[in-house]
């Protein structure tokens, strides 16, 4: 079996087991396309037995989420990150909130699941140094990874951002102007409303 075929599986296996938990599933599918090296990581996590990462949308009592900004960036997402061999989903997004923001944090829920095809390409460049097309390359199989998105609620904890990681670790009550995917201005933030 090809590792596209038993990354497929992995993903749907895991999404029927997160469907029969959660009441309700969102899965938004997306293509990512890395250069070689960038991919053979994501293959070898897959090898290891991951499945991608997790996050969790964190609200206080307040209606507030809980943000961050990485080392390098200027857009806001939920705290989140890689899943470790033998890590639940769900453990892992309590993890990387802990770790990212020092908030442990209740998951009530599921708020959205992205669903990876990760592909390998190459850049071709002109002879004006402009990058021509991508190509895709057939010894680098497409390999299918999740993204779970957990709803969740303030346990305890103070706001401090991971050193060296994360530039900045908040409470919002509006939506900030720069976020690092789309999805995320249609999360809600119940102060906001």
């Amino acid at each position: 079996m090809t590792v596209t075929e038993r990354s497929r599986r992995r993903v749907e296996s895991a999404l029927d087991r997160l469907r029969r938990e959660y009441d309700a599933v969102e899965v938004v599918e997306k293509t990512w396309k890395q250069p070689p090296d960038a991919y053979d990581r994501v293959r070898e996590r897959f090898e290891a037995g991951t499945l991608g990462g997790a996050g969790i949308w964190t609200t206080d009592d307040d209606g507030r989420v809980l943000l961050v900004r990485h080392e390098g960036e200027s857009s806001w997402s939920d705290p989140g990150g890689k899943q470790e061999p033998g890590e639940r989903l769900e453990d892992a997004a309590r993890r990387e909130t802990r770790e990212e923001t020092g908030v442990e944090a209740e998951i009530t829920g599921v708020r959205q699941v992205h669903r990876i095809e990760v592909r390998s390409v190459e850049s071709e460049r002109a002879d004006d140094g402009a990058e021509q097309r991508a190509n895709a390359r057939p010894d680098r199989p497409p390999v299918h990874r999740l993204i779970v998105v957990f709803d969740g609620e303030y346990v305890s904890g103070g706001v401090r951002p991971r050193e060296g990681e994360i530039a900045e670790a908040r409470w919002w009550g509006e939506r900030p102007e720069e976020l690092l995917y789309p999805e995320l201005a249609e999360f809600p933030i119940p102060a906001a409303e």
